[in-house]
């Protein structure tokens, strides 16, 4: 059963505050909200919650209470901040009772989480309520914070089933009482047991990491926000900024596994980078309002509560992707054929689709020697000769192009003999590296390949025709003698000849 809290009379409108606290008027049209201390302010503090029965929790005196909610001060250091009261008993916190002195940072990588993805100002009161009372409970019961408590620690839970709630509360007034303990406490139960899993699996060290990567594969950014275990941690908001592509959303939210949004290239070839930042990140830290009365060693339910208050960070990573370039390779012989050695010929290569102002690293031109003509095929066969490798230095310009010519390749005299023939075929290729796909001609392509034919050798005539020739005339200009033939003829007609001559002297 419900613990009532019995409503107190208020006389007039001014109320006698708690150890030294001044006289405060109170206008009678503001409804008041019972604070620990039986006070009541004009709008200070704002208060989401509802505390326990002031009644019935009254450890540290009578008539005392702890506050499940976040206070908004209207003034001082802490104006229009949300803030916790840490201290369960002493007083509820003013604006003007903190300055700069009393702040700190406390190192607490739980709460902090707890704070950074669930303290936020919300539409719905009973939402609102809600996620403020269970986030209340975690601060208190925290032991990643110092406490100066007068009262004891209870779970929503025990409070419900025990001392219950002030209900006479401005806010559960507003929201009623049935939706406050049908909705906002089953709600409630709920968000700290959630609260409390999350931040033990995901909190770590209070640090945390954004990644990004472009997946060419899937076409698609790879997004993920993980912990100091590596851990994916959920529930984040993060924006993506993209260049070169269009992205199918630009707002994301933090998985237990890494997000994929597609991307759509704009170019055949992507040339795209993509960030995300995610922001609203826990620090893995808190920040300690300590007021101007704390006094570590004395204080009591007079004395102004601690606060703390949630910091955020943000985290931002980038990728980036070029390609792939598919370069597209064509080249060119510097003769065809070739008839008599020795010669010279050069292979000349023009890429291109290949990445602008890149090296196109390791490419090689090498050219085989085959007997007879060469069939063009995927690869060299077993039986082609490497005769020669090229290693030029490639980049390719800016318009993603590249020409360059090996040196030439010498064919000796002997390279091929007489009445036989060879080819020669050049093969240029380069494996991927950076933005470039690995390349490749066939072999045997027939602007790469040169045909080498030698003519046979003549040989010497069985039955060669010598001539030659001899003039013997006569002093009178008679009768010419013209013997045809050659040395061999003349000794053996020697002796006919001289006999002529003799007779034609004797006539005479």
């Amino acid at each position: 059963m419900r613990q009532l809290r019995r409503r107190l009379p208020v006389i007039g409108t001014t109320i006698a505050l708690i150890a030294g606290s001044t006289l405060l008027a109170s206008p009678a049209t503001a409804a008041p909200e019972l604070g620990p201390q039986l006070s009541t302010y004009e709008g200070e503090p704002d208060f989401t919650g509802v505390t326990t029965n002031p009644e019935t929790d009254n450890q540290g005196g009578v008539e005392n209470a702890t506050m499940y909610g976040a206070y908004i001060p209207s003034s001082g250091p802490l104006s229009g901040k949300r803030v916790w009261c840490i201290d369960r008993g002493l007083t509820q916190p003013m604006g003007s009772g903190y300055d700069e002195g009393g702040k700190s940072t406390v190192e607490a990588p739980e709460l902090a989480y707890i704070l950074a993805k669930w303290d936020e100002p919300r539409s719905d009161m009973a939402d609102q309520m809600a996620h403020d009372m269970a986030i209340g409970e975690h601060v208190h019961s925290s032991d990643e914070i110092d406490h100066r408590d007068i009262l004891d620690d209870r779970s929503l839970k025990e409070v419900t089933d025990g001392i219950g709630w002030n209900e006479d509360s401005k806010n559960l007034k507003d929201l009623g009482a049935e939706a406050f303990y049908d909705e906002v406490l089953p709600e409630a139960y709920d968000l700290s047991a959630r609260m409390g899993d999350e931040a033990e699996k995901y909190a770590g060290d209070g640090t945390y990491k954004a990644k990004v990567t472009i997946d060419e594969d899937s076409s698609a950014a790879v997004v993920s926000l993980v912990n100091s275990e590596g851990a994916s941690v959920p529930g984040f908001d993060g924006e993506l900024t993209v260049d070169g592509a269009e992205a199918e959303t630009t707002t994301i939210t933090s998985g237990e596994e890494p997000v994929e949004v597609p991307l759509d290239f704009a170019d055949e070839v992507p040339d795209a980078s993509v960030s995300v930042t995610f922001s609203g990140l826990p620090t893995g830290s808190v920040t300690k309002w300590d007021p101007k009365d704390f006094d570590a060693d004395d204080y009591d339910r007079a004395n102004l509560q601690s606060v703390i208050e949630g910091q955020e960070t943000t985290a931002e990573a980038s990728d980036s992707y070029q390609g792939p370039y598919t370069p597209q390779v064509s080249s060119q012989v510097s003769v065809d054929e070739i008839a008599e050695l020795p010669a010279k010929v050069t292979d000349k290569v023009r890429l291109e689709n290949c990445a602008p102002g890149e090296p196109v690293e390791d490419t090689k031109v090498e050219a085989y020697a085959e007997e007879g003509r060469i069939t063009q095929s995927e690869d060299a066969p077993g039986d082609a000769e490497l005769i020669e490798t090229f290693t030029p230095d490639v980049t390719c310009d800016d318009d993603g192009t590249a020409e360059f010519e090996t040196d030439a390749l010498e064919l000796d005299a002997d390279f091929v003999k007489p009445g036989e023939e060879k080819s020669v075929t050049f093969v240029a290729s380069a494996p991927a590296a950076g933005a470039n796909e690995a390349w490749s001609h066939n072999y045997g392509v027939p602007s790469e390949t040169v045909a080498i034919t030698m003519p046979e050798a003549e040989k010497p005539d069985d039955n060669p025709v010598v001539e030659t020739g001899a003039y013997v005339d006569a002093a009178d200009g008679g009768t010419n003698w013209k013997l045809i033939g050659g040395v061999g003829l003349l000794v053996v007609a020697g002796g006919l000849i001289i006999g002529t001559l003799r007779l034609r002297m004797k006539g005479n």
